[in-house]
């Protein structure tokens, strides 16, 4: 956390911010605004580990953003 440059204070913020978001994916009415919030995050992580330099970071998120994408199309409970 800190090679992206994320202060002490904020990380319980963050941390808490996940488990939240994890919440609002079980929830059926809930799990678009979820998984926009998850790559919303992701999206985050990366434009700070592009910020330092840090590309490894980035495009190892890669393939976690586009896994809430996926699910946002497929749609709750993976309907046809």
């Amino acid at each position: 956390m800190y090679a992206l440059g994320i202060s002490e204070p904020l990380i319980p913020f963050l941390g808490i911010l996940t488990i939240a978001i994890g919440i609002l994916l079980l929830i059926p009415k809930t799990f678009f605004i979820g998984n926009l919030l998850n790559a919303i995050s992701i999206v985050l992580i990366m434009a700070l580990a592009l910020r330092t330099g840090n590309y490894k970071i980035t495009l190892i998120e890669i393939p976690f953003l586009a896994l809430p994408l996926i699910l946002i199309w497929l749609k709750y409970p993976f309907k046809y």
